[in-house]
Order: C-alpha cells, then sequence, then structure tokens
C-alpha cells in the first residue's frame, strides 16, 4: 500500500434517533471504573455490529425503566 497523503475517513456508527432529546435540555452521564476488558469488548462489539455505545446503552435503560412501569 503507498501513501498517497490522503487520510481515509473511519466508518461512521449509527447515530440512533430514538434517544433524540425533545428539549435543549442535555444530559452528560460519564461512567468510572469500567473494566477495561469490559470497554474493550464493548467497543469491538459496537464496531463490528455498526452501532454506537451512546445507542446500545440507552436501549438497555429505556429496556430497563421499562420492566420496572408493566
Amino acid at each position: 500500500m503507498t501513501n498517497t497523503g490522503k487520510i481515509t475517513a473511519m466508518a461512521k456508527r449509527g447515530y440512533s434517533r430514538d434517544f433524540t432529546p425533545r428539549t435543549e435540555r442535555r444530559i452528560k452521564i460519564d461512567i468510572d471504573r469500567v473494566p477495561p476488558t469490559l470497554a474493550d469488548a464493548l467497543r469491538a462489539k459496537v464496531k463490528r455490529e455498526g452501532l454506537s455505545v451512546r445507542s446500545v446503552t440507552l436501549t438497555l435503560w429505556k429496556d430497563w425503566v421499562e420492566k420496572d412501569d408493566r
């Protein structure tokens, strides 16, 4: 492979519109002390499946919250 001087673009992962905020209110949540092997496995799997960590995380939260309401 020859160097053409151009940077190849990374593939964009799907940004789920299922979780688009309906207001201007934004909340940022950081998770500390995630085991590195778990974080690496998560990143690898979302990359393979063309997803984002955000969409996977929000889907888990939504499913869990709805389960308690049933």
